[in-house]
């Protein structure tokens, strides 16, 4: 039953990120083939299949314009789905309501942790496969490991930052002061790395974002190596803080 509520309550953004992420990866695989002929725009498929381009190439560099646009598919869900139903809530006070069911509160955050989870899932896998296919069709090339891998290392990526929303909904009792509360540790985060980096020169990784950035710059010849460091901390704090919320929200009074 909460399963439902709670796609009720997020389906609407959910259905708004999936139309805007599937346009943007189908635009980015058919904008090399888009040409203007007399002041109009027209198709052509030979653009993909030229003998002269090595299609494993060509390929290559379509699905990086691909995972340009759709890298921050996990980011932008989390931090917009994790804010939704305990968020609601807490503002019309119905969480009352239901910590008084027979149900424990565990529950509670992580049938909504279980349902963002699904809808991040679809959020990067649809459009991202969707591109993959639809490139694999035009150039007859279906070695797609690149876009293939993306989409599961997009959602380990977001996971910490739907914990974080989670969190910061639960300790500030509201939907929209999760959702800034989030974006304040991030842009400080972000800052403090970008101080470190610039004049203190200590060269911080990034903390969580390491496999997103990896797909983006792991480009033919010269490959870099995987951040199992960075994967490792994604998957540890994608825990903790889900854990943190709910230890907040047990001990919270009615």
């Amino acid at each position: 039953m909460y399963v439902w509520k709670c796609w009720r309550e997020t389906r609407g953004r959910f259905f708004f990120l999936l139309t805007l992420f599937v346009a943007i990866a189908i635009l980015l695989t058919l904008l090399p083939g888009l040409q203007e002929r007399n002041g109009s725009l027209y198709f052509d498929r030979r653009d993909y299949t030229i003998p002269r381009h090595d299609p494993s190439v060509w390929v290559n560099l379509v699905s990086l314009m691909v995972l340009s646009g759709v890298w921050g598919a996990g980011l932008l869900s989390a931090a917009f789905l994790g804010a939704t139903s305990p968020g609601s809530e807490f503002e019309t006070g119905t969480i009352e309501y239901l910590w008084t069911r027979p149900r424990t509160r565990a529950s509670i955050t992580l049938t909504h942790w279980g349902v963002c989870l699904a809808e991040m899932l679809m959020v990067a896998i649809v459009p991202t496969y969707l591109a993959a296919t639809l490139l694999a069709t035009l150039t007859g090339n279906w070695n797609q490991s690149l876009l293939l891998v993306a989409p599961w290392l997009i959602v380990i990526v977001g996971l910490p930052m739907l914990g974080l929303t989670t969190l910061m909904t639960a300790l500030r009792r509201s939907a929209s002061s999760g959702l800034l509360y989030t974006a304040a540790v991030v842009a400080v985060y972000l800052i403090l790395r970008q101080i470190a980096n610039g004049p203190l020169h200590l060269q911080l990784p990034p903390l969580f974002a390491g496999p997103a950035l990896w797909l983006m710059t792991n480009h033919r010849p010269y490959p870099i190596m995987f951040p199992w460091g960075s994967l490792v901390r994604a998957v540890l704090l994608a825990a903790a803080f889900p854990l943190a919320a709910q230890y907040l929200l047990k001990r919270a009074e009615v």
